[in-house]
């Protein structure tokens, strides 16, 4: 974990900085002194590995966000983060950070994030602080590559927020802003000096948006996407009682209450809705498990298109009406269920909105964030010693975090209320209410300790060591129910004798649930570290450093499958009437069925997962810790765990031919330890742990103080990498972690500081990222058309396109057409990583007596960027560029501030990571063969439109 710090003086000023190593971290300590007026860049001296370093000796690529440069380029989000650090990309609605092409892919807890993330020095689980404005944070600092001496594993790189600290002299604050979207804030600060040596700080802040992005076109429904009420509390000590002691700490309390933020509404679905095919494992929450929501616009006063679309498909098999006896039951299956009548929200609402206009949608529940009990405490205490200092950092964090998801992707909307199926006569009827919920809870806390030991001397020979130590807890909890669908309450049992209940029942099912998947794991890892540099000569040093790291994860699962359309279709012969199917025979008494232990026994999926005859025997998957049983309430429950270390290390090369001249050579081993798929009880949930070699050459240079570049260039070797996967097991879509054994990601980042003319600084950054799977399928198909993969071959069945026939796809040569396939992802890049990425800003000062005026200009590229192995259109969101304007007035000694702004001028799509693709079987005019290819759609997530405000700032003293 490296710390640096580049000071920007902009017109806004330039921070203070203390002198010192253990004084570096608090640089900003006088966050407000913004005194000085010119624009220039100034090089100081900063914390790196840490060590006091100066930034331009420092041998690493490193962006850094000073809050003077925040405030007057406008960095005040997380995508605005985003598009100024090379190689960086960010996805808001899960807060998962990718560095050069390497990054957390998956919302299950158990995969651990890549990119580091430290709030002073304390790690965090997600970098979501990264938002808070210079009033809280002094700089913000993203480091790329490997990271081993100290804090966490971090085999991408790290984020680092530091926190403005408490002053000497009395200070006092206060901010509020107005923005359009119905937005305000209020925030502010204050501090001083309470007793000799004790400083003491207080800070608070209220967010609050009102109007949503998103305009629901459901009469009576709010908008959504970043409508938020947010609340944050923090206190900070700062003690030095003397020469040899210091120590530092700081609590917080914060909370949101809203329908935004993390996890919310952040974006739009493309396409048509799925009208037309009644389950759907790809369209919507439970998909596969439960109904269409969607289907029920197949009804004569429905979506005309959509019930022609069903009458014409069940004609094609029955020339008379679709439910004609027949000698051929077998015929049914082909045969669509026939909707008689449609109730609908909002008349007219046929189809999806977001086809037309990318900020309306329609959703009859709105999707709700909470965030409770999340709470803070972390401290550093430093003893200096004669030649020496020992730090040792500790503290504890946790959150409650609830997310209501009426559904996500195309069919997650609909403006469908409920449905009825036809009945054959005297049969009261099956209506279908569709309206089913997901809740997603994660209930999580951990705990950091570390020590930290280090030479403070002129000698050549500089060392360090140290030992890191991690606890968390967490329950992550998630289930789909539908509160209407009265059938979903007493199930049947598809394999009597394994739902739970001798005698072959099937326990009750209170809350509605077609799916529960939860699980509870605790994390343990303990790492020491070394790391030495040598100095031979004034141009030349050498670094090395070496890690070892133990990791434990042990925790128990639970999951209940209900399916509602399983049995509805089965054909059903009625003497003298003739067959018909399951749900116009029994209508109302159609049944529900728990097919818990079937999902779980599915051949190749299920192996060894029950501990039941029924199901294959064989030695448990790696991470399974016993076979699972079905409890009394219906769980499939079992015991997960893994235990796997690893030595991970680096060595680095500078040199400095000049003065204002320096390179380096760096390599770097990372390792993240393995992640379970838990919570859905399949055959093989473990990965395997996954590495990162990494090379790096770097340049940087000094002209003068008008010009300051940094180049690197690096490469990057990764092996295993975990993912996420989707598989189809028994109409149900799950989703498993697998190993990709070879990708590379390569390129060159560029960021410079220029400021030609007094009062004029531009501000520039570059990336290029070129990442590729290297590994490919290879292997052969058997007569009978079985293909067997080679081992170590990379071979993938695409569940958006099973029979590999998208444009793109590279199916394995002599498997049969029309069912199917497998393919290769060879030459595909890896996720959320846009191959070019470009942003500038020029920033211009105006001085006049009551004050100075800086006008400021920014400009961003990001390049297209894929959100699966699988690199098509509809998994592809395009590339995009964005403007944003600043005024920013300074009245004399900084005694107010007054900040005008507009975000997204242009009003331009930005996407903030890869589409999230769906093949669904249907549009609201066809029905889909898979064979020709399913209809496929794109979910995107989006940067907010064009919003414009204005902020006041006030100094007391």
């Amino acid at each position: 974990m490296t710390k640096n710090l580049l000071l920007l003086t902009c017109a806004a000023g330039a921070m203070g900085l203390m002198a010192g190593a253990a004084q570096a971290a608090t640089a900003t300590a006088a966050a407000t002194d913004t005194s000085q007026s010119a624009t220039n860049v100034t090089e100081l001296v900063v914390t790196a590995e840490k060590r006091e370093q100066s930034l331009q000796k420092v041998p690493v690529a490193v962006s850094v966000f000073t809050g003077a440069q925040r405030d007057v380029i406008g960095i005040n989000s997380v995508a605005d983060v985003t598009n100024f650090a090379p190689g960086f990309t960010y996805d808001p609605g899960n807060v998962h950070a990718f560095i050069r092409g390497i990054g957390r892919t998956s919302v299950n807890v158990t995969d651990d994030q890549r990119v580091a993330n430290y709030e002073d020095d304390f790690y965090v689980y997600s970098p979501y602080g990264l938002d808070k404005s210079s009033l809280f944070l002094s700089q913000e600092q993203i480091e790329r590559g490997p990271q081993n001496v100290g804090g966490r594993n971090a085999a991408a790189g790290s984020i680092d927020m530091i926190s403005v600290r408490p002053t000497e002299e009395p200070y006092a604050e206060i901010r509020a802003s107005v923005a359009n979207f119905g937005s305000y804030n209020i925030e502010g600060a204050a501090s001083g000096q309470i007793a000799p040596g004790l400083q003491v700080r207080l800070a608070a802040f209220d967010h609050n948006q009102n109007d949503g992005y998103y305009t629901n076109v459901l009469p009576g429904r709010p908008s959504e996407g970043s409508v938020v009420h947010e609340w944050y509390v923090e206190g900070q000590v700062d003690w030095k009682p003397n020469d040899k002691f210091e120590f530092w700490a700081r609590a917080f309390t914060e909370g949101w209450n809203n329908r935004g933020d993390a996890g919310s509404k952040l974006g739009f679905d493309d396409g048509s809705w799925n009208e037309t095919t009644f389950s759907d494992a790809n369209a919507y929450v439970g998909g596969g498990l439960f109904v269409n929501p969607n289907y029920g616009f197949s009804a004569p006063n429905g979506n005309p298109s959509a019930f022609a679309a069903v009458q014409n498909h069940n004609n094609a098999i029955f020339t008379a009406n679709a439910l004609s006896a027949t000698p051929n039951p077998c015929a049914l299956c082909l045969v669509d269920p026939v909707v008689t009548h449609v109730t609908l929200y909002t008349p007219g609402v046929l189809n999806n909105p977001s086809a037309a206009d990318p900020f309306k949608y329609a959703a009859p529940v709105p999707r709700t964030v909470k965030l409770n009990n999340y709470d803070d405490f972390n401290y550093i205490a430093t003893y200096h010693g004669d030649g020496f200092d020992v730090r040792y950092i500790g503290g504890i964090q946790g959150y409650d975090y609830y997310l209501n998801d009426p559904g996500d992707g195309p069919d997650g909307q609909t403006n469908v209320k409920s449905y009825t199926l036809f009945a054959l006569p005297g049969v009261s009827p099956l209506v279908v209410n569709p309206l089913v919920e997901a809740n997603y809870v994660e209930d999580d806390w951990w705990t950091v300790h570390e020590l930290n030991i280090q030479s403070t001397t002129d000698a050549a020979l500089q060392w360090q060591g140290g030992m890191f130590y991690y606890f968390q807890h967490y329950n992550q909890p998630y289930d789909a129910f539908d509160p209407d669908q009265p059938q979903l309450a007493n199930p049947s049992c598809v394999v009597p004798g394994l739902c739970g209940i001798a005698g072959g029942g099937a326990p009750a099912n209170p809350h509605n649930n077609f799916g529960y998947f939860q699980y509870k794991f605790n994390v343990e890892t303990l790492s020491p570290y070394a790391q030495a540099t040598f100095k031979i000569n004034d141009q030349f040093k050498v670094t090395g450093d070496l890690r070892y790291t133990w990791d434990d994860k042990w925790g128990t699962e639970n999951a209940r499958y209900i399916s509602f359309p399983a049995a509805l279709e089965t054909p059903i012969t009625i003497p003298g009437a003739g067959t018909f199917p399951l749900y116009s025979v029994l209508g109302a008494n159609s049944p529900s069925i728990d097919v818990t232990s079937a999902v779980i026994c599915s051949t190749g999926i299920g192996v060894n997962n029950l501990a039941s005859a029924s199901c294959t025997k064989g030695p448990l998957a790696p991470g399974v810790k016993s076979a699972a049983v079905i409890l009394p309430n219906g769980f499939a429950h079992r015991d997960l765990g893994i235990t796997t270390d690893a030595v991970t290390g680096g060595v680095n090369l500078q040199w400095t031919p000049t003065p204002d001249i320096f390179t380096y050579a760096r390599y770097g081993r990372g390792y993240e330890s393995p992640s379970f798929n838990a919570g859905q009880v399949i055959a093989a949930p473990a990965s395997k742990p996954e590495f990162l070699n990494a090379f790096e050459l770097g340049y940087k240079q000094s002209f003068g103080k008008g010009l300051l570049i940094d180049l690197a260039a690096y490469y990057y070797d990764y092996e295993n990498m975990e993912t996420p996967f989707s598989i189809a097991n028994g109409g149900v879509t799950q989703s498993l972690f697998i190993n990709v054994p070879k990708a590379v990601s390569e390129g060159f980042e560029a960021e410079a500081y220029w400021s030609p003319v007094t009062d004029l600084l531009v501000t520039a950054s570059y990336s290029f990222d070129h990442t590729s799977v290297l590994t490919g399928c290879s292997g052969h198909v058997s007569g009978a058309g079985v293909f067997t993969a080679t081992p170590g071959a990379l071979c993938l069945i695409d569940t958006n396109d099973p029979d590999a026939v998208q444009p793109g796809a590279t199916p394995f040569p002599g498997q049969t057409a029309g069912a199917t396939r497998v393919q290769s992802v060879k030459g595909n890049p890896l996720e959320n990583a846009p191959e070019n990425k470009f942003a500038i800003d020029v920033a211009y000062t105006w001085h006049f007596e009551p004050g100075t005026l800086t006008l400021s200009g920014a400009y961003a590229y990001r390049g297209s960027q894929s959100s699966a192995l699988f690199d098509r259109a509809y998994n592809v969101a395009p590339a995009w560029d964005d403007v944003d304007f600043r005024l920013l007035w300074k009245a004399p000694h900084d005694k107010y501030e007054v900040i005008a702004f507009v975000k997204n001028a242009f009003n331009t799509l930005q996407y903030t990571v890869g589409a999230g693709g769906s093949g669904l079987g249907g549009t609201a005019s066809a029905i889909t063969p898979a064979a020709t290819g399913f209809n496929e759609v794109s979910a995107f997530e989006l940067n907010p439109p064009r919003t414009y405000g204005l902020e006041v700032r006030y100094k007391f003293f």
